[in-house]
C-alpha cells in the first residue's frame, strides 16, 4: 500500500514540476490525508520531505544510494527520469531527487504557508 502511496504522490510530482508541458490529475484529498501524518488536515513541508525520503528509500531496490531507470520502471516514464537526472550522468542521486520534489512542494503550497491542503 505505501508503494501505490508513493506512486500517488509521485504522479502529482511528475505533473506538477518534471513535465511541465503534460497535465496530469492534482493530488486529491484522500493522496493529503495519507500523508498527513499529525493529522492536522494539511501536509507540512517536512511531512512532505519524510514521505519522500523514504519513497527514495523504497525505491532504491539495491540500496545503493541512487536510483536508475529499472528501479523505476513502471513509476516514472524516461523522459521525466532524465529531469530527475539534474548533471546527466544516468543515474539520481538522493540529492537530485530530494532537490526536485522539494521544489514541486514548494510549487503546489499555492498559499505560500508550507502547507499542501
Amino acid at each position: 500500500m505505501q508503494k501505490t502511496i508513493f506512486g500517488a504522490a509521485l504522479s502529482v510530482l511528475i505533473g506538477s514540476g518534471l513535465a511541465i508541458a503534460q497535465q496530469a490529475p492534482a493530488m486529491h484529498e484522500g493522496h493529503l490525508d495519507r500523508l498527513d501524518s499529525d493529522n492536522d488536515g494539511g501536509v507540512s513541508r517536512a511531512e512532505y520531505q519524510t514521505f519522500m525520503s523514504a519513497g527514495f528509500a523504497r525505491l532504491d531496490s539495491n540500496g545503493d544510494g541512487v536510483l536508475v531507470q529499472s528501479e523505476l520502471t513502471g513509476v516514472l516514464a524516461p523522459e521525466h527520469f532524465a529531469t530527475l537526472d539534474a548533471n546527466g550522468d544516468g543515474r539520481v542521486s538522493r540529492s537530485e531527487f530530494m532537490n526536485q520534489v522539494m521544489r514541486d512542494f514548494a510549487s503546489a503550497d499555492r498559499g505560500g504557508d508550507g502547507q499542501l491542503k
